[in-house]
């Protein structure tokens, strides 16, 4: 697992297509772009949680919180996110 590390410069939500764009890192122009995707058939619990992930990290951008985001080494699919104690 990997993880990328930095302030939320840029959440993009497009909801026709279920998928959250996110650009994690120092700067606006020093970012990793990753994303969360909503695929159909995935049960209930596992929407709430991308939904529940995409909602945090909407707070961490007005907040301007660094966050944590896991993911696997070769893809950029949020997995999990961590935001520590200010």
């Amino acid at each position: 697992m990997a993880e990328t590390t930095g302030i939320v410069q840029k959440l993009n939500v497009i909801p026709g297509a279920a998928v959250a764009c996110i650009w994690i890192g120092p700067t606006p122009t020093n970012t990793e772009l990753l994303f969360i995707a909503y695929q159909a058939g995935d049960p209930a619990s596992s929407t709430a949680y991308q939904s529940s992930l995409v909602d945090a990290l909407a707070a961490a951008v007005v907040t301007r919180r660094e966050v944590v985001a896991t993911h696997d080494a070769t893809s950029a699919r949020i997995t999990s996110l961590r935001i520590d104690p200010a």
